[in-house]
Formats: structure tokens, C-alpha cells, sequence
């Protein structure tokens, strides 16, 4: 827009130019503040998902040990197989999620099925164990996902 044609309009009723700026300035802070923040959480997925693929990759634990984590846990009742196919499913969906959190795609499933996967890891690991340092960052984290996921749901749905 020609700045004549804006400075004319911020004399008219309809128009007043303090607020478009503001509008913008927040449009565009929001954008990036969001993209660090889809960055950070969405580099934390991904790198959850590949450290239970590979065994030392960046301190993972691999398929193996997170099976017989789950069977630890509660999960027993799966049997053996059950739980390597939890393992592989839980960190498959993991580094998907984290992906696509990343890349700005179906973020609401993504943040919802992070937010889902903060809960039963606070409600099967870190409560009954009294780990209170891993239950406040998870608690954080679940928080985190779940609101963005509500923002983003509301923000698509009112397009």
C-alpha cells in the first residue's frame, strides 16, 4: 500500500493505522515466537522417537530395553512380542509426531498426541515412582502441547 493512501486513511473513521501496526508487529512476533517454539518441541519428539530406535543414538535406550521398560511398567500383559510392538509403534509415532510438528503439518493431531503421551508417562512412570523432577517437566510438557493444540485448533477453525 502507497503510505498517501494510508496516512489519508488514518484520518477517516474506518481506519485507524496505531492499531494495523500493532495488529502486525503481533501477527509477526507470534509467527516466530511460535516457530522457536515448534522447533524446540518438535526437535524433543523427534529426537525421542530415534533414541528408542537406536541403541546409544544421542543416549538411546533402543527397541529392546524400552519393551522391557514397558513390560516394567504395567505392560506386562501384552507379552513379550506385544511390548517390542508398543515399543516400535510408540516410537514411530513419536518421531512422527515430532516431524511433523516441525515441518507445520496436522499440528493439532501431533500436539494432542504429545500431550496424550506426556499423561501416560506421568501417570505409569513418573508418579508411581516419585520422581518429581521428570513429573514437573512432564507436567510442563503436557501442558505446553495441550494448549498449543487448543490454540491451534481454535485458530484453524475460526479461518
Amino acid at each position: 500500500m502507497d503510505v498517501e493512501f494510508l496516512l489519508a486513511l488514518k484520518d477517516s473513521d474506518h481506519f485507524n493505522l496505531t492499531k494495523l501496526i500493532k495488529y502486525h508487529y503481533n501477527i509477526y512476533t507470534m509467527k516466530y515466537g511460535n516457530l522457536i517454539i515448534r522447533i524446540g518441541l518438535g526437535l524433543l519428539f523427534t529426537w525421542g522417537g530415534l533414541e528408542k530406535f537406536f541403541t546409544g543414538y544421542f543416549g538411546g535406550v533402543g527397541l529392546e530395553k524400552m519393551a522391557s521398560s514397558l513390560q516394567s511398567i504395567g505392560f506386562g500383559f501384552l507379552g513379550e512380542s506385544g511390548n517390542y510392538a508398543l515399543a516400535f509403534i510408540l516410537a514411530l509415532t513419536e518421531l512422527i509426531a515430532g516431524v511433523l510438528i516441525l515441518v507445520n503439518r496436522k499440528t493439532v493431531f501431533a500436539y494432542f498426541y504429545a500431550a496424550f503421551i506426556m499423561l501416560v508417562a506421568l501417570v505409569t512412570v513418573y508418579f508411581p515412582s516419585g520422581n518429581w523432577m521428570q513429573s514437573m517437566i512432564h507436567i510442563a510438557l503436557l501442558t505446553t502441547f495441550l494448549g498449543l493444540a487448543l490454540e491451534t485448533y481454535n485458530l484453524k477453525k475460526f479461518k
